[in-house]
């Protein structure tokens, strides 16, 4: 292939190489290791001429590793790194010849002479159209379902990073809209496959915001797919859509707000007393709700709480301040409790939400916001009072943006909050500085 100026352009063949073990054992245990080749929609399988045991493998480097059983991996390694090399060879030579082999011309440059093991010589009784069915339920095994696959990855993931269940539920939901778009294998998720389930999902209806997220958790699982090798292809990193998105509306409670919450009396109605008091702690306190709600006396201090947190298992340490430390006080049960006893009385975080919103409407907190999103091209304008937004996170947010406003350093909110870096906070501190500028504008009506 000429390109201008008389040098030569080489062809990108992308190609993936696989080794896993057969699912038939010999009779010492060990599995023979089988090599798969996948590019431009081809396929060569060949069996390798060494075996592996189970507890040896991994799957994830394609790679024998020794254990107390089994230490001898060298000759495995060896035979591995040898074919794995031998394709990269074949490849690099094809791209520099600008062709693209075929299932014949790469199972003829593999051809080696590999000696089976003896129980998978075929026996002169056998016909060829058995070893054939054998072929194709092997290969029929290498295909990945989507509902198990996400399983599998869910539990890989959830005992690797600790995620908490809704974590979990983003990649339940995702499942269901693979399946509802007509793919039912990881393998059906190449660049066409995943233009496939954007198309469903934009006749459901969603904001733009919510296609964005599903399309980044989508990306997270197939990365986890290409990464475990039940994925040949890079196809789905080329799909990410750039949908009119505006800055999502930060929702949180001025300080007076705050405090006239904090102060209103709700009579008899305990479960919005307590939803009350949940609430208003995680706003002196910047916890989450999920943090509030396992805050045990064992945590509580003479004048700091330490708790380590359910999403990021950071050991954070929070001094009390006044408002805080009323509350604490307020679930003590004539000081006595046990260590393990809970401190606050927090429900499930749906109907705290619930709870919440009744709070803040009856305490009055009534501002009107304008709400922005987008649906495709569409603009979509609402105006809410702000009780009907509030959730439990927003009480998160309202410590962030009040902290900042008494002035109180980004870096020293982060050690009390957990955040990793300043980026998280920089919608907080735009919103402090839009505060600063309207206060100072007060000078000129004076």
């Amino acid at each position: 292939m000429q390109a201008e100026g008389g040098y030569t352009l080489m062809i990108n063949i992308k190609y993936s190489v696989t080794f896993r073990l057969l699912s038939k054992a010999h009779p010492d245990g060990s599995h023979t290791v089988r090599m798969t080749v996948c590019w431009k929609g081809q396929r060569v399988s060949q069996c390798l001429p060494v075996s592996a045991f189970e507890d040896q493998w991994d799957d994830f480097s394609m790679r024998a590793r020794p254990t107390k059983t089994h230490r001898e991996i060298n000759n495995i390694n060896e035979v591995v790194f040898s074919f794995r090399d031998k394709v990269t060879d074949i490849f690099q030579t094809a791209s520099l010849n600008n062709h693209v082999p075929s299932k014949e011309e790469l199972t003829n440059a593999l051809a080696t002479k590999i000696e089976k093991p003896e129980e998978e010589i075929v026996e002169d009784t056998e016909t060829a159209e058995v070893e054939a069915e054998k072929e194709k339920t092997e290969e029929n095994a290498e295909v990945h379902p989507i509902a198990k696959t996400i399983t599998e990855f869910i539990l890989n993931q959830s005992e690797e990073r600790g995620w908490a269940p809704i974590t979990a539920k983003k990649f339940y939901n995702i499942q269901q809209d693979i399946l509802n778009a007509g793919l039912k294998n990881v393998e059906d998720l190449n660049g066409e496959g995943v233009k496939k389930l954007m198309k469903y999902l934009n006749t459901r209806n969603l904001e733009n915001a919510v296609l964005m997220k599903k399309a980044s958790v989508l990306r997270w699982f197939l990365g986890w797919c290409r990464r475990v090798g039940y994925l040949d292809n890079d196809e789905y990193k080329l799909h990410q859509p750039h949908l009119k998105c505006p800055q999502k509306e930060v929702i949180y409670l001025t300080w007076d707000e705050l405090l006239q919450l904090y102060y209103f009396d709700y009579g008899s109605h305990i479960a919005l007393d307590q939803a009350r008091d949940v609430f208003c702690f995680c706003c002196f306190t910047g916890l989450r709700y999920s943090d509030a709600k396992r805050l045990k006396w064992s945590d509580v201090h003479a004048d700091h709480i330490r708790i380590v947190t359910q999403k990021t298992s950071d050991a954070l340490t929070i001094e009390l301040n006044k408002y805080s430390r009323s509350i604490i006080d307020k679930y003590r049960t004539n000081g006595v409790f046990s260590p393990d006893q809970l401190v606050l009385p927090a429900i499930s975080i749906q109907k705290n939400n619930e709870h919440i919103k009744d709070c803040a409407m009856l305490a009055q907190i009534d501002e009107t916001l304008r709400l922005v999103s987008y649906k495709g091209h569409q603009r979509i304008e609402k105006s809410v009072l702000k009780w009907e937004v509030i959730t439990t996170h927003c009480a998160r947010r309202t410590f962030v943006v009040n902290a900042l406003r008494l002035g109180i350093p980004a870096e020293v909110i982060m050690k009390w909050t957990g955040h990793s870096d300043f980026k998280a906070m920089k919608p907080y501190v735009a919103i402090v500085d839009e505060l600063k500028r309207e206060n100072m504008a007060l000078f000129d009506k004076a």
